[in-house]
This record gives structure tokens, C-alpha cells and sequence, in this order.
């Protein structure tokens, strides 16, 4: 008989019925099989439901609320130990779970993150963290300074999540809500990382659009930390250098698609908070004829 991890795989999905297959193909190939899959719709469209009931999973349907409602969804339906979160389109190595679950127990750690291959398309390009040096121990301090967790890579202890609240739901967070889960569960306890990519992670192309969204959902969590450790001159530095590197990334887009104006705003910014070399070539850059 197939050995079953203590884990819930939970798989937020909206209009996923083209990328469903193959993340469900994924747990079923595992070389220990989830104890439970719980996938969450919602507010599909599509075939979403009705792939879920061919690979003879639990489905739960709800309106549209965005993936952290769909994860908290799944994470109160969840009965085992542990609980993984796949997106819809991503799919898990046939070792991913028995890994993560063996780690989990060997370091007695609350959660625990891997490495990811980076799929465009249908071709795999590169890990994720391929070019950074990413420690063991994934601490508050490091995660303010960069977030290298993919949310897909994640099992953590069900308990554990449930302690900090699950995901924050607030539609401002929506593509941030994970690190922000990362953020507060790394008060408990650092996060536990392994170099090894056990997940794919297929990412889709994203416009200028998205780039802001994902800027005023980070400095939203930022708002929280800087809070939480007001008075504290190291993790105020570190919150200003975050929202600086925020805008810097969003400077170098906008100079990409010609918005040099828009740019040198958001360099200003960053200057204000945090100067840097970064900075300075990236204004350089916007002064320069295309």
C-alpha cells in the first residue's frame, strides 16, 4: 500500500481548468500520497469544479474573493497535521511532500519553504533562487530584506498557520497576502528552507499594472511591521531600505515602457527613503536618450 503523508494540499483555483490537470497528476504521483486535497473554486467560470471531480477530489465553491480567502477556505477544511498550499498552476516533484514533511520533523520547525523551478510556458528556465545565496533559517530580519519563498513550495504545520490568523484576506494584499503570512510566522519561529526545487512555478507574463498593485500591497505590510517595531532603529532601517528597493524595481519597469517622468518620481522616493548606487545609475539611466 502507497504511504500517505500527514499533509492537506490545499489548491486555490479560478478558471484554472486548463492548468488543474497537471498540478492534481502532481499529488497523485507523489511518493507519499497527500492525506487530503481540498481544492478551492473561486467563482469559476470554467471547468474548474468539474476537473477536481474527475481526479475524485474534495471541492469546496465559493463566490470570488480572491487565492488568501480561497487558502483560508481550504486551511478550515483541513484535518491533517500539516497543510500545503499549490497554486492551480503549479505542480509539486513525486518527492516534494515525503521531503518537506521528513524536514518538517527533523528540525521540528513550524514550516518549511524549498527552492522552485521557474516555468514560462512550457519550458522550465531556471530556479528561483538561483542567484542568490538563500540561508537555512529564513529570519524576519532576511524576509524584510526580500521575500525568496514560493508560495507553492510552502507546508507548514496546520496549527502553526492557524496561530497567526491564515492569510490576511484584505483585497489591498491580493499577490502579497503570502509574504505576509511568511512575515508573521517568521515571528514565531525562522522559516526553514531547503536549497532543492521540489515545486514548478509557472509565472505569467505581468504589465506595469500589476507591478503597482504589488508596490501598494507590500508597503501596506511594511505599514504593519513598522508599527510593530516602532522605536527600533535597526527594523526601521530595514522598512525604509524594503520600500526603497520597491520602487527602484518599479522605476526600472517604467523606464523600460518609456514613463521616464513616472520614474524619476518613484527615484525620488527611494532617494528619500534610502539612497543607493541602485539609484543613482537608475537615474542616471531615466536621463539618458532611448
Amino acid at each position: 500500500m502507497m504511504q500517505r503523508s500527514p499533509v492537506t494540499v490545499v489548491v486555490p483555483a479560478y478558471n484554472a481548468a486548463a492548468f488543474l490537470p497537471v498540478a492534481l497528476q502532481s499529488l497523485e504521483q507523489q511518493t507519499h500520497l497527500p492525506e487530503q486535497v481540498v481544492v478551492v473554486d473561486d467563482g469559476s467560470t470554467d471547468d474548474t469544479a468539474a476537473v477536481a471531480a474527475r481526479h475524485g477530489v474534495e471541492c469546496l465553491r465559493q463566490e470570488q474573493k480572491g487565492p488568501g480567502a480561497a487558502r483560508n477556505r481550504g486551511l478550515a477544511a483541513a484535518r491533517a497535521e500539516f497543510v500545503a498550499f499549490l497554486d492551480a498552476d503549479d505542480w509539486y516533484a513525486p518527492d516534494k511532500l515525503e521531503r518537506s514533511v521528513e524536514a518538517l520533523r527533523d528540525l521540528r520547525a513550524g514550516c518549511v519553504s524549498t527552492d522552485a523551478w521557474v516555468v514560462c510556458g512550457d519550458r522550465v528556465e531556471r530556479r528561483k533562487n538561483d542567484r542568490r545565496d538563500v540561508p537555512m533559517a529564513l529570519t524576519l530580519e532576511l524576509l524584510l530584506q526580500g521575500n525568496p519563498i514560493v508560495c507553492s513550495s510552502v507546508v507548514a504545520r496546520r496549527e502553526a498557520v492557524q496561530a497567526v490568523g491564515g492569510f490576511d484576506e484584505d483585497p489591498d494584499l491580493i499577490a502579497t497576502e503570502d509574504y505576509d503570512l511568511w512575515l508573521r510566522l517568521s515571528v514565531r519561529e525562522p522559516i526553514a528552507y531547503l536549497a532543492e526545487p521540489l515545486t514548478f512555478y509557472r509565472v505569467h507574463a505581468g504589465g506595469l499594472s500589476a507591478n503597482s498593485r504589488f508596490l501598494v500591497g507590500v508597503d501596506k505590510i511594511l505599514d504593519r511591521i513598522e508599527r510593530e517595531h516602532q522605536g527600533e532603529a535597526h527594523f526601521q532601517a530595514l522598512v525604509r531600505r524594503r520600500r526603497a528597493d520597491l520602487r527602484l524595481d518599479l522605476a526600472y519597469d517604467l523606464i523600460g515602457q518609456g514613463q521616464r517622468v513616472a520614474a524619476r518620481t518613484l527615484i525620488g522616493e527611494a532617494d528619500r527613503l534610502c539612497r543607493s548606487w541602485k539609484g543613482l545609475r537608475l537615474r542616471l539611466r531615466s536621463l539618458l536618450p532611448r
